[in-house]
């Protein structure tokens, strides 16, 4: 007998007729001969109406007590789950993560899960009770309740599924699976049978939304296969998995497997950083404040003064400017540039480093359609550029079409 691990999102969730599709779902997964633990979200939209009432009462609520609100979310969601498993005759029992025992870091909105006590789950799997935990939540050391961020219900189902030693974590959405490309905004984008962790994680990492990055981290540490699905409709979806031996075929053009975006960001240039000290200072306010910089590039002057250029999320945009401000009081600088209304979009795969030339490709397709590249950063599995948000639609589609994603195998 198998044990499964399957975790639904926001939307599969997000009303009662959707609740009990999700419990018919479990229930023909028991029926199958299996185990089944399961991980699930708020329902669609109540974490951001909880975050909405905290704010009205404090623009910057205490990181610690909206925690503590933000996990009310899911004790809903697997309450209703578990009753209509019940209901259906079937035993099964939700928890919430101090129950499970999810130990994590005490870096509330961002917590990192350490340790997960396997004791209360085995005795509900020798029961052979339906397991319904709450997602996106743990707990620390002191026993204060801790979130993991956004999409962080897919950490908790692939930790949990390593936990219970799973066949496989399988991740349900409103999606059917990763695609070549956002659908919505390329028509021809095509699902992506099988990739790697490597793959999926960069994807993660550059924008692709299907997955959390550090879920495909911890999978890939632990070698958990992770198995994109679709609540809405039956299908295999895409699989995630350890093994690099993927055919030849199943990438396209020149080795590349997708293109992804990420919006609603910022590029940061600083130039005139007096000194490699006065550098160590920023990046450790910056880190401080939990703010994550991607495609950081450093460039030296002859006078030994330092250039930075750098993304970050639009919603880190006040503490930087904040940590900016603290800086300049002690250091010198010669001017800072904030570019707003960026977009970063990312070719990736398995096959970049085994053809020379990509770089040159992407960057002759984007003139082409007179789209200036802002900054650009390349390794392995991507190459990475920084646009203005207004040329998305185009960069995205015609890089797609460059590398004939379109024609890839289904």
């Amino acid at each position: 007998m198998a044990v499964i691990v399957q975790k639904y999102g926001g939307t599969s969730v997000g009303s009662l007729a959707r609740i009990e599709a999700v419990a018919e779902n479990v229930i023909a997964t028991v029926r199958q001969g299996h185990q089944v633990v399961v991980v699930l979200s708020a329902m669609s939209g109540e974490t951001n109406r909880l975050v909405s009432l905290a704010t009205q009462l404090d623009a910057q609520p205490s990181t610690r007590e909206l925690d503590m609100l933000m996990a009310s979310g899911e004790q809903v969601s697997i309450s209703l789950l578990t009753i209509a498993l019940i209901q259906r005759g079937f035993s099964a029992v939700s928890l919430l993560a101090h129950q499970v025992g999810i130990r994590t870091n005490n870096h509330f909105g961002r917590a990192r899960i350490e340790s997960i006590d396997t004791k209360r789950l085995e005795q509900a799997l020798e029961q052979e009770q339906v397991i319904v935990v709450a997602g996106f939540q743990g707990v620390d050391n002191e026993a204060n309740i801790t979130t993991l961020g956004r999409g962080g219900s897919d950490t908790s189902a692939v930790a949990m599924a390593v936990a219970v030693q799973a066949n496989e974590c399988q991740i349900f959405t409103d999606v059917n699976g990763i695609y070549t490309s956002d659908p919505r905004l390329v028509e021809q984008a095509r699902k992506i049978e099988v990739l790697t962790f490597e793959e999926a994680l960069v994807m993660a990492s550059l924008g692709a939304k299907v997955l959390q990055n550090r879920a495909v981290e911890y999978g890939l540490r632990h070698n958990m296969p992770i198995r994109v699905l679709s609540s809405f409709e039956p299908g295999e979806g895409s699989l995630v998995t350890h093994k690099d031996t993927i055919a030849a075929e199943l990438c396209g053009n020149q080795g590349i497997t997708s293109i992804a975006h990420h919006q609603h960001d910022i590029l940061v240039i600083i130039n005139g950083i007096e000194s490699d000290i006065a550098m160590a200072n920023l990046f450790t306010l910056i880190g401080e404040q939990g703010i994550e910089l991607e495609m950081l590039n450093k460039s030296v002057l002859n006078a030994g003064q330092i250039n930075l250029q750098f993304v970050i999320h639009s919603k880190d945009q006040t503490k930087l400017t904040n940590i900016l401000q603290k800086f300049k009081k002690n250091y010198c600088i010669k001017d800072t540039q904030i570019h707003t209304n960026v977009a970063k979009v990312s070719a990736i795969g398995v096959g970049i480093k085994a053809y020379a030339g990509l770089v040159g490709e992407v960057l002759t397709t984007l003139a082409k359609e007179q789209i200036k590249v802002l900054l650009i950063s390349t390794s392995e599995l991507s190459i990475s550029v920084v646009i203005d948000e207004v040329h998305l639609n185009t960069a995205i589609s015609r890089l797609h079409q460059v590398f004939d994603l379109a024609s890839l195998p289904k």
